[in-house]
């Protein structure tokens, strides 16, 4: 019981430190609201003051009038006149730009005709590389007289391309000129016949 009576007395010393701090604390806010409303009372009076002696706001209204009468006088659009004409300066920049557009166009068909060469080396590339599985040998000797002589091994090769090119020929004339002999002779079995 006892330790419960000095409990509540502590208690009741702590409440009591607590209020009389609370009285203080509202003390101070109340006079530092006070000070505060004397000050901004002051402050207005001095601007009412300062408002009612300052003679510029009537010549401020009558600038504001003069300003206004002003706008109302501007027109609402503004012809603007543009002559378009060439003189030296804009010669010089038409003829720069004309010369950026051909290079450019320039430009172009040089990447798509280096595309196009290098995809057809791609082919060869691959073709030859065919061939070399196919036969090694062969792909061997094609390569030393390549390196031997490249301007001669050109040469050689157009050579018997175009001699492979006139047998072709050669052998479709002769077909076709066996069919025909073919056709010539059947046609005389028939009418033989009759």
């Amino acid at each position: 019981m006892k330790n419960i009576e000095e409990q509540l007395e502590s208690i009741e010393e702590v409440l009591s430190i607590v209020i009389r701090k609370n009285a203080s604390i509202e003390n101070l806010i109340q006079s530092w609201a006070e000070s505060q409303n004397e000050v901004l009372t002051n402050t207005l009076a001095g601007l009412k003051s300062e408002i009612d002696n300052c003679s510029s706001i009537s010549s401020l209204a009558s600038q504001l009038s003069e300003v206004q009468k002003g706008i109302e006088c501007i027109p609402h659009a503004f012809k603007v006149k543009n002559y378009h004409h060439f003189d030296f300066r804009s010669k010089g920049f038409i003829i720069s730009a004309v010369l950026l557009l051909i290079v450019t166009a320039l430009s172009v068909a040089v990447t798509i005709s280096s595309y196009g060469e290098c995809s057809r080396l791609r082919e060869n590339n691959l073709k030859f590389r065919i061939a070399r599985q196919l036969s090694p040998t062969l792909a061997a000797q094609a390569d030393s007289i390549y390196y031997r002589d490249p301007d001669r091994a050109e040469l050689e090769t157009q050579r018997l391309e175009a001699h492979e090119l006139s047998v072709k020929e050669a052998e479709q004339n002769l077909n076709r000129r066996q069919m025909e002999a073919k056709k010539a002779q059947d046609l005389l079995r028939q009418l033989k016949r009759k």
